[in-house]
């Protein structure tokens, strides 16, 4: 029996059928584009006719669709969705709650929220790697010159954050409130974050008239305010910062689509595709920056395994589930603070035979426990029945 793979309208990856196929899996690749973000009707009554013809051994995705969940219960088929996002909102849909579906989650922090929200067939299991794709990439003498850097970094600076966006509409008691919290999190990655929990009813309550006006909240209010106006302006001062404290004394290139007025001697890039291009700058960068969202509680992002999938040196703020999975100073370096970074920056240029080693255990771990096949595996198992610890 086959198994229907979903493209959805937020995320374009094609690993999770090519580990199938890897796998021996029979797969197919559903024509259309399902919604994430709210159930759309006719595209769940044509999912749900596509699905009346066929029997599947399930259909996965990778995040969460109502749209797919909704479709597959009425046609009694098992939905297996694998999330890539830390927070992703639709989870908090009642569609959630559906009992066909089988939800993983990369992110522990997350896994545990929601595993107190009643979810059924919850659980947790870290991003991977395809390793696969990655020994098909070709580095040409052309990339060798666009791409080589000191250190580089893929991704958007936050500036179009809800906090830029909204706060001249609060008090300024509540600009402070929020100031203080913002403040007493950033540069901070060793210990206990102090975001989740600090948005108060009582606070929520002073924000709300403007809040309903502008997001459509969710039933975890309070949590949204945290990730919509703390994360993400956490996010842009960290980014902003890391990325012009290092271009001090360093060659550091950008690849972001984000405003960068504020950098400074910074080499700027337009961005680039994480099936195209992204790759080549991973393995020809000396340092690759992972600078976490703050939603991203205790799991490891996706950039960490691909960085390592082709051979790059990857050094990252702590995250509890990277130290948990990975030996520090062995297979990649990790900082708590902004002085400890620096620090190792430094180092890690001038002792290239160290931080090509570490290169090298890297890949080898993702290659040996965190490839696609391997966490698909672990997947077919728990939809087959055979559920133990991932």
């Amino acid at each position: 029996m086959s198994v229907l793979f979903i493209h959805s309208d937020k995320i374009v990856l094609s690993d999770i059928p090519w580990g199938l196929l890897e796998l021996g899996m029979e797969v197919e690749i559903y024509d259309e584009t399902i919604t994430i973000q709210s159930n759309i009707q006719e595209e769940e009554n044509m999912l749900s006719s596509y699905l009346e013809k066929k029997k599947y051994e399930f259909v996965i995705s990778h995040n969460y669709s109502p749209t797919i969940s909704n479709a597959c219960k009425i046609q009694g088929v098992k939905y297996v969705s694998w999330i890539f996002d830390s927070p992703l909102m639709e989870l908090y849909e009642k569609s959630a709650y559906n009992s066909n579906n089988y939800i993983f989650v990369f992110d522990k922090a997350q896994y545990e929220r929601m595993k107190k929200r009643g979810l059924g067939h919850l659980y947790h299991l870290p991003l991977a790697a395809n390793v696969a794709r990655a020994s098909t990439i070709a580095v040409e003498e052309e990339d060798v010159k666009k791409y080589s850097c000191d250190i580089s970094f893929i991704g958007g600076l936050y500036r179009d954050n809800s906090y830029n966006l909204d706060i001249h509409r609060f008090s300024s008691s509540i600009k402070e409130y929020l100031d203080k919290i913002i403040m007493e999190n950033a540069f901070q990655w060793g210990g206990s974050s102090s975001i989740f929990g600090a948005v108060t009813k009582e606070i929520f309550k002073d924000m709300s008239e403007t809040l309903y006006l502008f997001y459509p909240l969710t039933e975890a209010p309070e949590y949204t305010v945290e990730v919509l106006y703390i994360v993400r302006k956490i996010a842009e001062i960290e980014r902003i910062c890391i990325l012009n404290a290092l271009a001090l004394n360093h060659h550091v290139c950008l690849y972001t689509g984000s405003n960068t007025e504020d950098l400074e001697n910074v080499m700027v890039h337009p961005p680039v595709s994480y099936d195209g291009d992204a790759p080549k700058i991973f393995h020809l960068s000396k340092i690759n920056l992972n600078i976490t969202l703050r939603s991203i509680e205790t799991g490891i992002p996706q950039r960490v395994f691909d960085i390592m999938s082709v051979g790059g040196f990857v050094m990252s703020n702590y995250q509890e589930e990277l130290a948990e999975r990975f030996v520090p100073d062995v297979e990649i370096v990790m900082f708590k603070n902004m002085e400890e970074l620096v620090r190792k920056v430094n180092y890690y240029l001038k002792h290239e035979e160290e931080r090509l080693r570490i290169a090298m255990n890297g890949y080898k771990k993702v290659r040996d426990y965190y490839s696609y096949p391997k966490a698909l595996s672990k997947i077919i198992e728990t939809v087959r029945g055979e559920e133990g610890d991932l």
